[in-house]
């Protein structure tokens, strides 16, 4: 046990050093002497915090785990694609959050905490420490809390109830505490030292966090909501004031989608392909974010249109062109063998990966792109439903729900939010059909109800913000996410919409800390599996796939670019009639 102890201190205080000297590019100025541990001031241990944390959340579990959780990506190559896990990786991202996240930012509250020459940067510490707990408990359930703060061998696992009531209560302190005079945390990764903008971001996440355990925890979650929401000046309310974490563009700070997509392994068969729901909800709407958000296909698929013929509102001709803005289902073709449908008929059957879109590379594949915690478009969403929920507000859920509109479209640089506002099912009140998807078991119709207006628009505004849309949907049922055709059998999912979350990792938890893993696992509903609701979850009904009778829908792509042969010229469609 000693020896073991020996080394996992020897193996932090590596990554410790690793982490520090592999900063963003905010803090490439910081002067550190890596052997003098004791003496390392906390902006120093905070920019390590930032990049490990970054580097998992917006990194490798965000594209191996969430982005398919949450019905971003429609399939790619690589771990998690099937809803399967992998001990190891588990493993390692367990152990990175602990000692390279957690552990790093933990040391600036144990060294400086009660020093009034440090008191912002502890209540920053605070906040952040927040953050990160906010992530582990909504993805795995009730996890070691204040012991893992002091080191991995920790014994206990805390409740979810104990962690939510713990990293609001250091929100709201940090909130009321943090002095716009008093001590700077500079260099400072994600506010440049702006102590208005701390206080903002303490108020909105704790705002989020609420909002996300409402359905578990009601009466903590409006305790803390309705608190917030009565100081209404002190969250984010613009653009500017977006919380975003962000890589470098020198090569140790490159983003984990730049090295992995672009830099390390550049094949066109592994690249991520958005999904087929989320580009059905964006085309159904012709919402122009589409454009921004996904690349178009190099070797698009192939359709066949019936469209008016130019100048005509009476008589049709069939087409045929290429759709290069075509979404991917989880699961391959997305044929139950159950159903006895013509394969010859599904427009998916052997279509290669490289054919679908993929995420814009100028966003999402660069090496200094940014990863966002909070925008005022989700903050406008957030308080929309918070408005809702009798938690107050200066405006209206309805004036809210149109504020987020606008501030997405802001943030993509996309105009047209005022004729998109207007559109059927969009509109506040209004409902629509929408499109049926290949099977005609799902569609992209929105009710007029405001709740599935307002979690429709917040998961289109979060495009790669996997996480957040993952806990949205296990907290509300609300987004048309269809089952995984092709769930791995090793899961116990079957037909499972989604994982209810993540399970602890057996290598790590089972030999270092096993009655704390024993325990934690009998409290689960069924067990350490993906399975086992939390409790912030909403409960899940089952659809029964294989029971349904669908019809392949060959009209789905149908009208893409428009109705009429004028609208694919207009959209510069190269075309041949049939």
């Amino acid at each position: 046990m000693k020896k073991s102890k020996l080394i996992l201190k020897i193996m932090y205080t590596f990554c410790t050093i690793i982490v520090i000297n592999s900063c963003t590019k905010h803090f490439e100025d910081l002067n550190t002497d890596p052997n003098a541990f004791n003496t390392i001031a906390p902006e120093n241990l905070f920019a390590g915090s930032v990049k490990s944390t970054l580097d998992l959340v917006g990194g490798t579990m965000n594209d191996q785990m969430f982005m398919m959780y949450a019905s971003y990506y429609g399939g790619k190559g690589g771990q998690f694609s099937n809803f399967f896990y992998t001990e190891n990786a588990l493993d390692t991202w367990w152990r990175q959050f602990y000692v390279d996240c957690i552990k790093n930012n933990q040391e600036i509250i144990d060294k400086f905490e009660g020093n009034p020459d440090y008191q912002n940067r502890v209540l920053i510490a605070k906040i952040w420490k927040s953050y990160q707990y906010s992530i582990l408990v909504s993805t795995f359930g009730g996890v070691p809390f204040e012991e893992a703060s002091k080191g991995l061998n920790a014994t206990n696992y805390s409740t979810e109830e104990e962690i939510y009531i713990a990293i609001l209560d250091l929100l709201k302190d940090a909130g009321e505490k943090l002095d716009t005079n008093g001590d700077q945390l500079l260099p400072d990764p994600i506010f440049n030292g702006n102590i208005d903008l701390w206080i903002k971001f303490a108020n909105s996440l704790r705002l989020k966090i609420a909002l996300r355990i409402s359905e578990g925890f009601p009466a903590l979650a409006q305790q803390h909501g309705t608190d917030v929401m009565r100081n209404e000046n002190t969250l984010i309310s613009s653009n500017s004031e977006n919380v975003t974490m962000k890589w470098g563009t020198e090569q140790q700070n490159w983003s984990y989608n730049y090295n992995r997509y672009v830099f390390v392994e550049p094949q066109l068969d592994i690249l991520p392909n958005i999904n087929f729901h989320y580009m059905l909800n964006l085309k159904t709407y012709s919402d122009p974010r589409l454009f921004v958000i996904a690349e178009p296909s190099n070797n698009p698929i192939d359709i066949v249109d019936e469209v008016y013929k130019s100048g005509s509102t009476a008589e049709k001709i069939r087409v045929r062109y290429k759709l290069p803005y075509f979404g991917r289902l989880l699961g391959g073709n997305g044929i139950i063998d159950g159903w006895n449908l013509d394969q010859n008929l599904n427009i998916l059957n052997g279509v290669a990966n490289q054919r679908f879109c993929r995420p814009k590379k100028e966003f999402f594949m660069t090496q200094d792109m940014s990863f966002n915690i909070i925008t005022n478009a989700e903050m406008n969403f957030i308080k929309a439903e918070a408005n809702l929920k009798g938690w107050g507000g200066t405006k209206t859920a309805e004036q809210y729900y149109y504020q987020g509109i606008d501030a997405s479209f802001q943030q993509y640089g996309v105009a047209g939010s005022s004729q998109y506002k207007q559109k059927d099912g969009i509109r506040w009140g209004s409902n629509s059909q929408g499109d049926r998807d290949l099977f005609g078991i799902q569609t992209s119709g929105i009710s007029a109800d405001p709740l599935d207006k307002i979690v429709r628009q917040r998961w289109l505004a979060s495009f790669n913000q996997g996480h957040d849309i993952w806990c949205l949907q296990k907290r509300t049922r609300l987004l048309p996410i269809i089952a995984h055709f092709n769930p791995d059998g090793s899961t116990g999912l079957d037909w499972s919409e989604i994982p209810e979350r993540m399970v602890y990792p057996p290598l790590s938890e089972s030999g270092f800390n096993n009655a704390g893993y024993v325990a934690a696992s009998a409290r689960l509903a069924n067990g350490n599996t993906l399975t086992s609701p939390l409790q912030m979850n909403k409960a899940y009904i089952p659809i029964n796939y294989p029971s349904l009778i669908p019809q392949i829908n060959q009209d789905f792509a149908t009208n893409f670019y428009g109705p009429s042969e004028d609208d694919l010229i207009a959209a510069g469609i190269s075309y041949t009639k049939l």
